[in-house]
């Protein structure tokens, strides 16, 4: 038996242990970006829910500051 034939199969079976670690490794770091990008968008969620509010309120300052109202705002009881 020659020495190739001994050292091949054992560079095989290294190199596909070495792989299949690897790729743990690789899944696993994508599952945190995965999670971080989760955060990432519920934070630009809750930003667009706040721009949606100061929108609203920047609106009414105007409002009250040029004296002008919309007629249908004006008719409207608070609690509808």
């Amino acid at each position: 038996m020659e020495l190739t034939e001994l050292i091949t199969p054992a560079l095989v079976v290294a190199l596909f242990a070495w792989l299949r670690s690897d790729i743990r490794a690789v899944g696993s770091r994508i599952d945190a970006q995965g999670k971080r990008i989760d955060v990432l968008i519920e934070q630009m969620a809750q930003m667009r829910e706040w721009m949606a509010r100061l929108e609203g309120l920047l609106e009414g300052l105007r409002e009250v500051a040029t004296g002008r109202r919309d007629p249908v705002a004006a008719a409207t009881p608070p609690d509808a």
